[in-house]
This record gives C-alpha cells, structure tokens and sequence, in this order.
C-alpha cells in the first residue's frame, strides 16, 4: 500500500477507518498493527493531526531481532566472532574509500575522539544496514564481556595512515594485534 500510493518518509497514511476498508479488516486489528509499527519506528502518530510515515533507518527492528536471536545462549558465544568479521570487512570497504578526507579529519583529532575514534571509523562503512547491525552485536558484547582490550594510541595512528593509505592488509594486520578474544572499543 505505501509502494502503490507513492507515500514516502513524512508522508500521511490513511486513516484506521480507510485501512481497515481496504484491507478488508477490523479496525481493532489495524489499531493493534498500527500500534506495532509505531512501537517499531516505522510510523508517528501525532495527536489531531493523524498518523506519518517515520524514517525507516531509524527503527527499532534491528534490536527487536537481535533480541530474539540472542535468546539462544549458543549465539552468545558467536557475538565477539561476528562482530570481528563485520568489523574487518567495514576495514576492507573503508579502505575503497576514494574521498579520505573524513580520515584525515579523523586523523588530525585523534586525541580528542580517542573513546569513539572506532564507531566513528566503522560510520565511514555508508553502508546504514551493516552499520546498524555492527552496533547491536557490539552493545551485546559489551554486555557479555568483563574487559574490553583497546588498541594503543600508536597502533590507532597507525591503523588511521593504512585506512588512508587504502592498504587493507596492514590495516587488518593493526587490528588484530588486540587480543582477538576481546572487542577494539
């Protein structure tokens, strides 16, 4: 319906009574499915004025999964594995980057960025989806670890000159100097 109606993000949708016409069901069922979406995200109520189309890349269903996969006390185990794949393919695709000056940027203010220097790294991927994802297994295994074991300021420097540089083999070769059994930052 949001594909046939041409609606995109901001856009009004119908009203329940119209929802409920067209789809040929109750309105306390597209109350209830109205009801789920904005608890997702994916759509905004907004008191007399009626119900909009949210920012999708702002919703909550990446979570709302990762809860329900992490149920399972073997995945537990494959957070930290995960997580260092998803971080050095992110390295890989950093290194394609043609513009470097977000790096060089990154570069000249290390010692003020230090604590999130690696989240801002990993934003530089552009990919939203496999950002978003990155950033759920790392707040679960932040929750699932004693101690986190961080690159030194040399080794952050240097990882920063072989992202520039586009060399994805040093660049990987700096990050698995940490100790591989604990997250970068």
């Amino acid at each position: 319906m949001i594909s046939s109606d041409g609606l995109k993000q901001g856009d009004k949708i119908p009203s329940e009574r119209e929802l409920s016409e067209r789809l040929k069901v109750g309105r306390s069922s597209v109350r209830e499915a109205l009801r789920s979406l904005e608890l997702l995200g994916l759509i905004e109520t907004r008191r007399g004025e009626g119900t909009f189309l949210g920012d999708f890349r702002n919703n909550q269903l990446i979570k709302l999964l990762g809860m329900f996969i992490l149920e399972d006390p073997n995945v537990k185990s494959d957070i930290t594995k995960t997580k260092e794949i998803l971080e050095k393919d992110i390295i890989r695709n950093i290194c394609l980057l043609e513009d470097k000056e977000e790096l060089q940027n990154l570069r000249k203010n290390v010692i003020h960025e230090s604590e999130t220097l690696f989240d801002k790294i990993m934003a530089l991927e552009r990919n939203y989806l496999l950002y978003r994802i990155w950033e759920v297994l790392k707040s679960y295994s932040a929750e699932i670890m004693d101690n986190k074991v961080q690159l030194g300021q040399n080794d952050i420097m240097s990882l920063l000159d072989a992202l520039i540089e586009g060399n994805s083999d040093k660049a990987i070769a700096i990050y698995e100097k940490k100790d591989s059994s604990h997250s970068l930052i």
